[in-house]
């Protein structure tokens, strides 16, 4: 899964898979993600960060009633990557 941070205004947002721009809350920062679910292009100072949905969705199922959660790997996606365009 990959999402956007924007530094200015601190909002994470989720690319969905189809090609509709997603903003952030202030607007500035902005992304799309192809249709093959792999390929983004960001823009606007975004900031991609990706995370490993095995991981994901078995700490979905690990959910406990209460105490702590089930935790799960995120990342912050590299500079220069096939899979993320950076628009000027």
């Amino acid at each position: 899964m990959k999402l956007i941070y924007c530094p200015e205004c601190c909002d994470v947002r989720a690319l969905r898979a189809v090609e509709v721009r997603i903003s952030c809350a202030c607007g500035k920062a902005y992304g799309t993600i192809a249709n093959d679910r792999i390929t983004a292009t960001i823009g606007g100072g975004a900031i991609p960060l990706g995370i490993h949905n095995t991981r994901f969705f078995d700490a979905l199922r690990r959910r406990p009633n209460n105490g702590l959660g089930s935790e799960f790997l995120a990342f912050v996606i590299p500079h220069n990557v096939p899979s993320v365009k950076q628009e000027s």
